[in-house]
């Protein structure tokens, strides 16, 4: 149940998470969260091909090996979903937590109101201040980086 659990956490990370190309030297997760997308768009559809590709070319007894397949190839996105559940509960780094308090201040001085960055948060409530963050800042903010 636990897996579920995870699965669940890093869909809705990866709902949250800008996609920026400022952010994506910084944190991986642009890139993980753009093939996990894409694989959780096409994998399914090159697993169903690669499945009846091989029942018709080699017929049903290879069925067992071309299921295996499919099924590792379905599981690719999955791994990516399972990652970003994993990194959104990790704690942030001090730098980073730092960073995130200049991003802070800067939505303040905007006049939008953010929850404080306590020491333990977490990668998930950076999403929350960033995605109000590309929201709500000027492009000049961002150049800034």
């Amino acid at each position: 149940m636990q897996i579920f659990v995870r699965l669940k956490s890093g869909y809705r990370y990866m709902s949250r998470w800008p996609i920026n190309p400022m952010l994506a030297n910084r944190f991986p997760e642009v890139r993980v969260i753009k093939a996990t997308r894409f694989g959780l768009t096409w994998l399914p559809v090159v697993a169903m091909v690669g499945l009846s590709v091989q029942l018709k070319l080699v017929g049903y007894e290879i069925l067992p090996m071309a299921l295996a397949q499919a099924l590792l190839i379905v599981s690719l996105p999955l791994q990516g979903l399972y990652w970003l559940g994993w990194r959104s509960v990790q704690p942030l780094p001090l730098p980073t937590l730092n960073w995130c308090k200049e991003v802070r201040a800067r939505l303040v001085e905007a006049g939008c109101e953010v929850a404080p960055m306590v020491p333990q948060s977490q990668y998930q409530h950076m999403a929350c201040l960033l995605e109000r963050a590309f929201r709500r800042l000027d492009d000049a903010f961002w150049r800034e980086l």
